[in-house]
């Protein structure tokens, strides 16, 4: 175990998404003397890590969508995104019609298309009870292993390391020592403001399943259903990944499956008249979607406290927009470190 340094410039708490690609936007931009403090023996040990690697561009509100349009033009650049295209589909006009609008908006290449091309690509479903869909071509989905490695290459990132205070200064305090920094981040995700205080966030558990299914041919576009019944398929190499969407408020770190959530998927696929309804389950497990109160992700400095920066409230679009996330932390941590030059 190597030892910690006394100071840094610029110490990040997480190695979730948020911490990681801060890291690596900081070192792009030259920001050399920062270090990344991660609580787990693996990078990303919860919701990052469990990310189902969708990359959709078009969330469901403009913030967001800024941030995952701008995050896919840079993982394009990076090894870890695979061009399949993606596919919105809708029970409900005006949703559609508002995601074409957000699609002209943001200069996404979209098509609209009818139920006939959902049902050729995803014959499992050929029942869903979709009225629209809107096919995304530049949309993809993300190794997520290899895109936290890619983060954090280079980047001193110490793990097993958890944080115990912040104190005033600042300092990092953890069991192996305290670190005198100049900007401390908070990328802690569903713990976002425990060791640094401020508004606590609000966590959802959410199912992700890899049914025992043929696989479908590459590179088949994922699918995603947003009306009632929401729910998500992409193909994987063990079957097909599905999820239901569903959403369990829970406490930060509750990430085990349960019986609930997998009967929830069922029923979907049931009311789709999928043959996946009876399918097995070769893998299961859950993940974290935290949130502001106004959903919005808190990103950048702190209103009252001059050395803090949030990297926080992700709401589960992480993998695409984390390079972007990453771009405006580490904007917001030089401008604190040029006022305090």
């Amino acid at each position: 175990m190597s030892e910690l340094p006394s100071s840094a410039d610029v110490v990040i708490i997480g190695a979730g998404f948020a911490g990681a690609a801060t890291a690596w936007a900081l070192a792009r931009r030259g920001v050399t003397n920062a270090i990344v403090l991660e609580r787990e023996v693996q990078l990303g040990r919860f919701a990052s890590g469990r990310s189902a690697g969708l990359g959709r561009q078009l969330a469901e509100d403009d913030h967001t969508t800024a941030l995952t349009v701008r995050g896919a033009a840079l993982l394009r650049e990076l090894p870890v995104w695979t061009p399949t295209g993606g596919v919105l589909s809708f029970d409900d006009e005006a949703a559609a019609a508002a995601y074409v609008e957000r699609a002209r908006r943001f200069e996404i290449g979209v098509e609209l298309v009818g139920r006939e091309r959902v049902a050729a690509r995803w014959p499992e479903l050929a029942e869903l009870r979709c009225t629209h869909a809107l096919a995304v071509p530049s949309d993809g989905t993300i190794d997520v292993a290899a895109l936290l490695a890619t983060f954090t290459a280079g980047i001193r990132v110490e793990i097993g390391c958890p944080v115990l205070r912040v104190e005033a200064g600042p300092a990092v305090v953890t069991p192996r020592g305290a670190i005198a920094a100049r900007v401390v981040v908070d990328a802690t995700g569903a713990w976002a403001g425990e060791v640094t205080g401020g508004e606590r966030m609000t966590s959802f558990k959410r199912h992700v399943f890899v049914m025992d299914a043929d696989p479908k041919p590459a590179p088949t576009p994922w699918l995603w259903h947003l009306g009632s019944g929401e729910m998500y398929l992409r193909t994987d190499p063990g079957g097909v990944l599905a999820s239901p969407c569903d959403s369990a408020l829970c406490a930060p770190g509750h990430q085990d499956p349960d019986l609930v959530g997998e009967a929830h998927l069922r029923r979907l696929l049931d009311e789709a008249d999928s043959p996946l309804a009876g399918a097995p389950i070769a893998r299961r497990w859950a993940c974290q979607r935290t949130f502001t109160a106004d959903r919005k992700m808190r990103l950048g400095r702190d209103p009252t406290r001059t050395w803090l920066v949030w990297a926080a409230g992700l709401g589960g679009h992480g993998a695409t927009a984390s390079p972007a996330v990453g771009e405006l932390v580490a904007g917001a941590v030089i401008d604190v470190l040029g006022g305090a030059a």
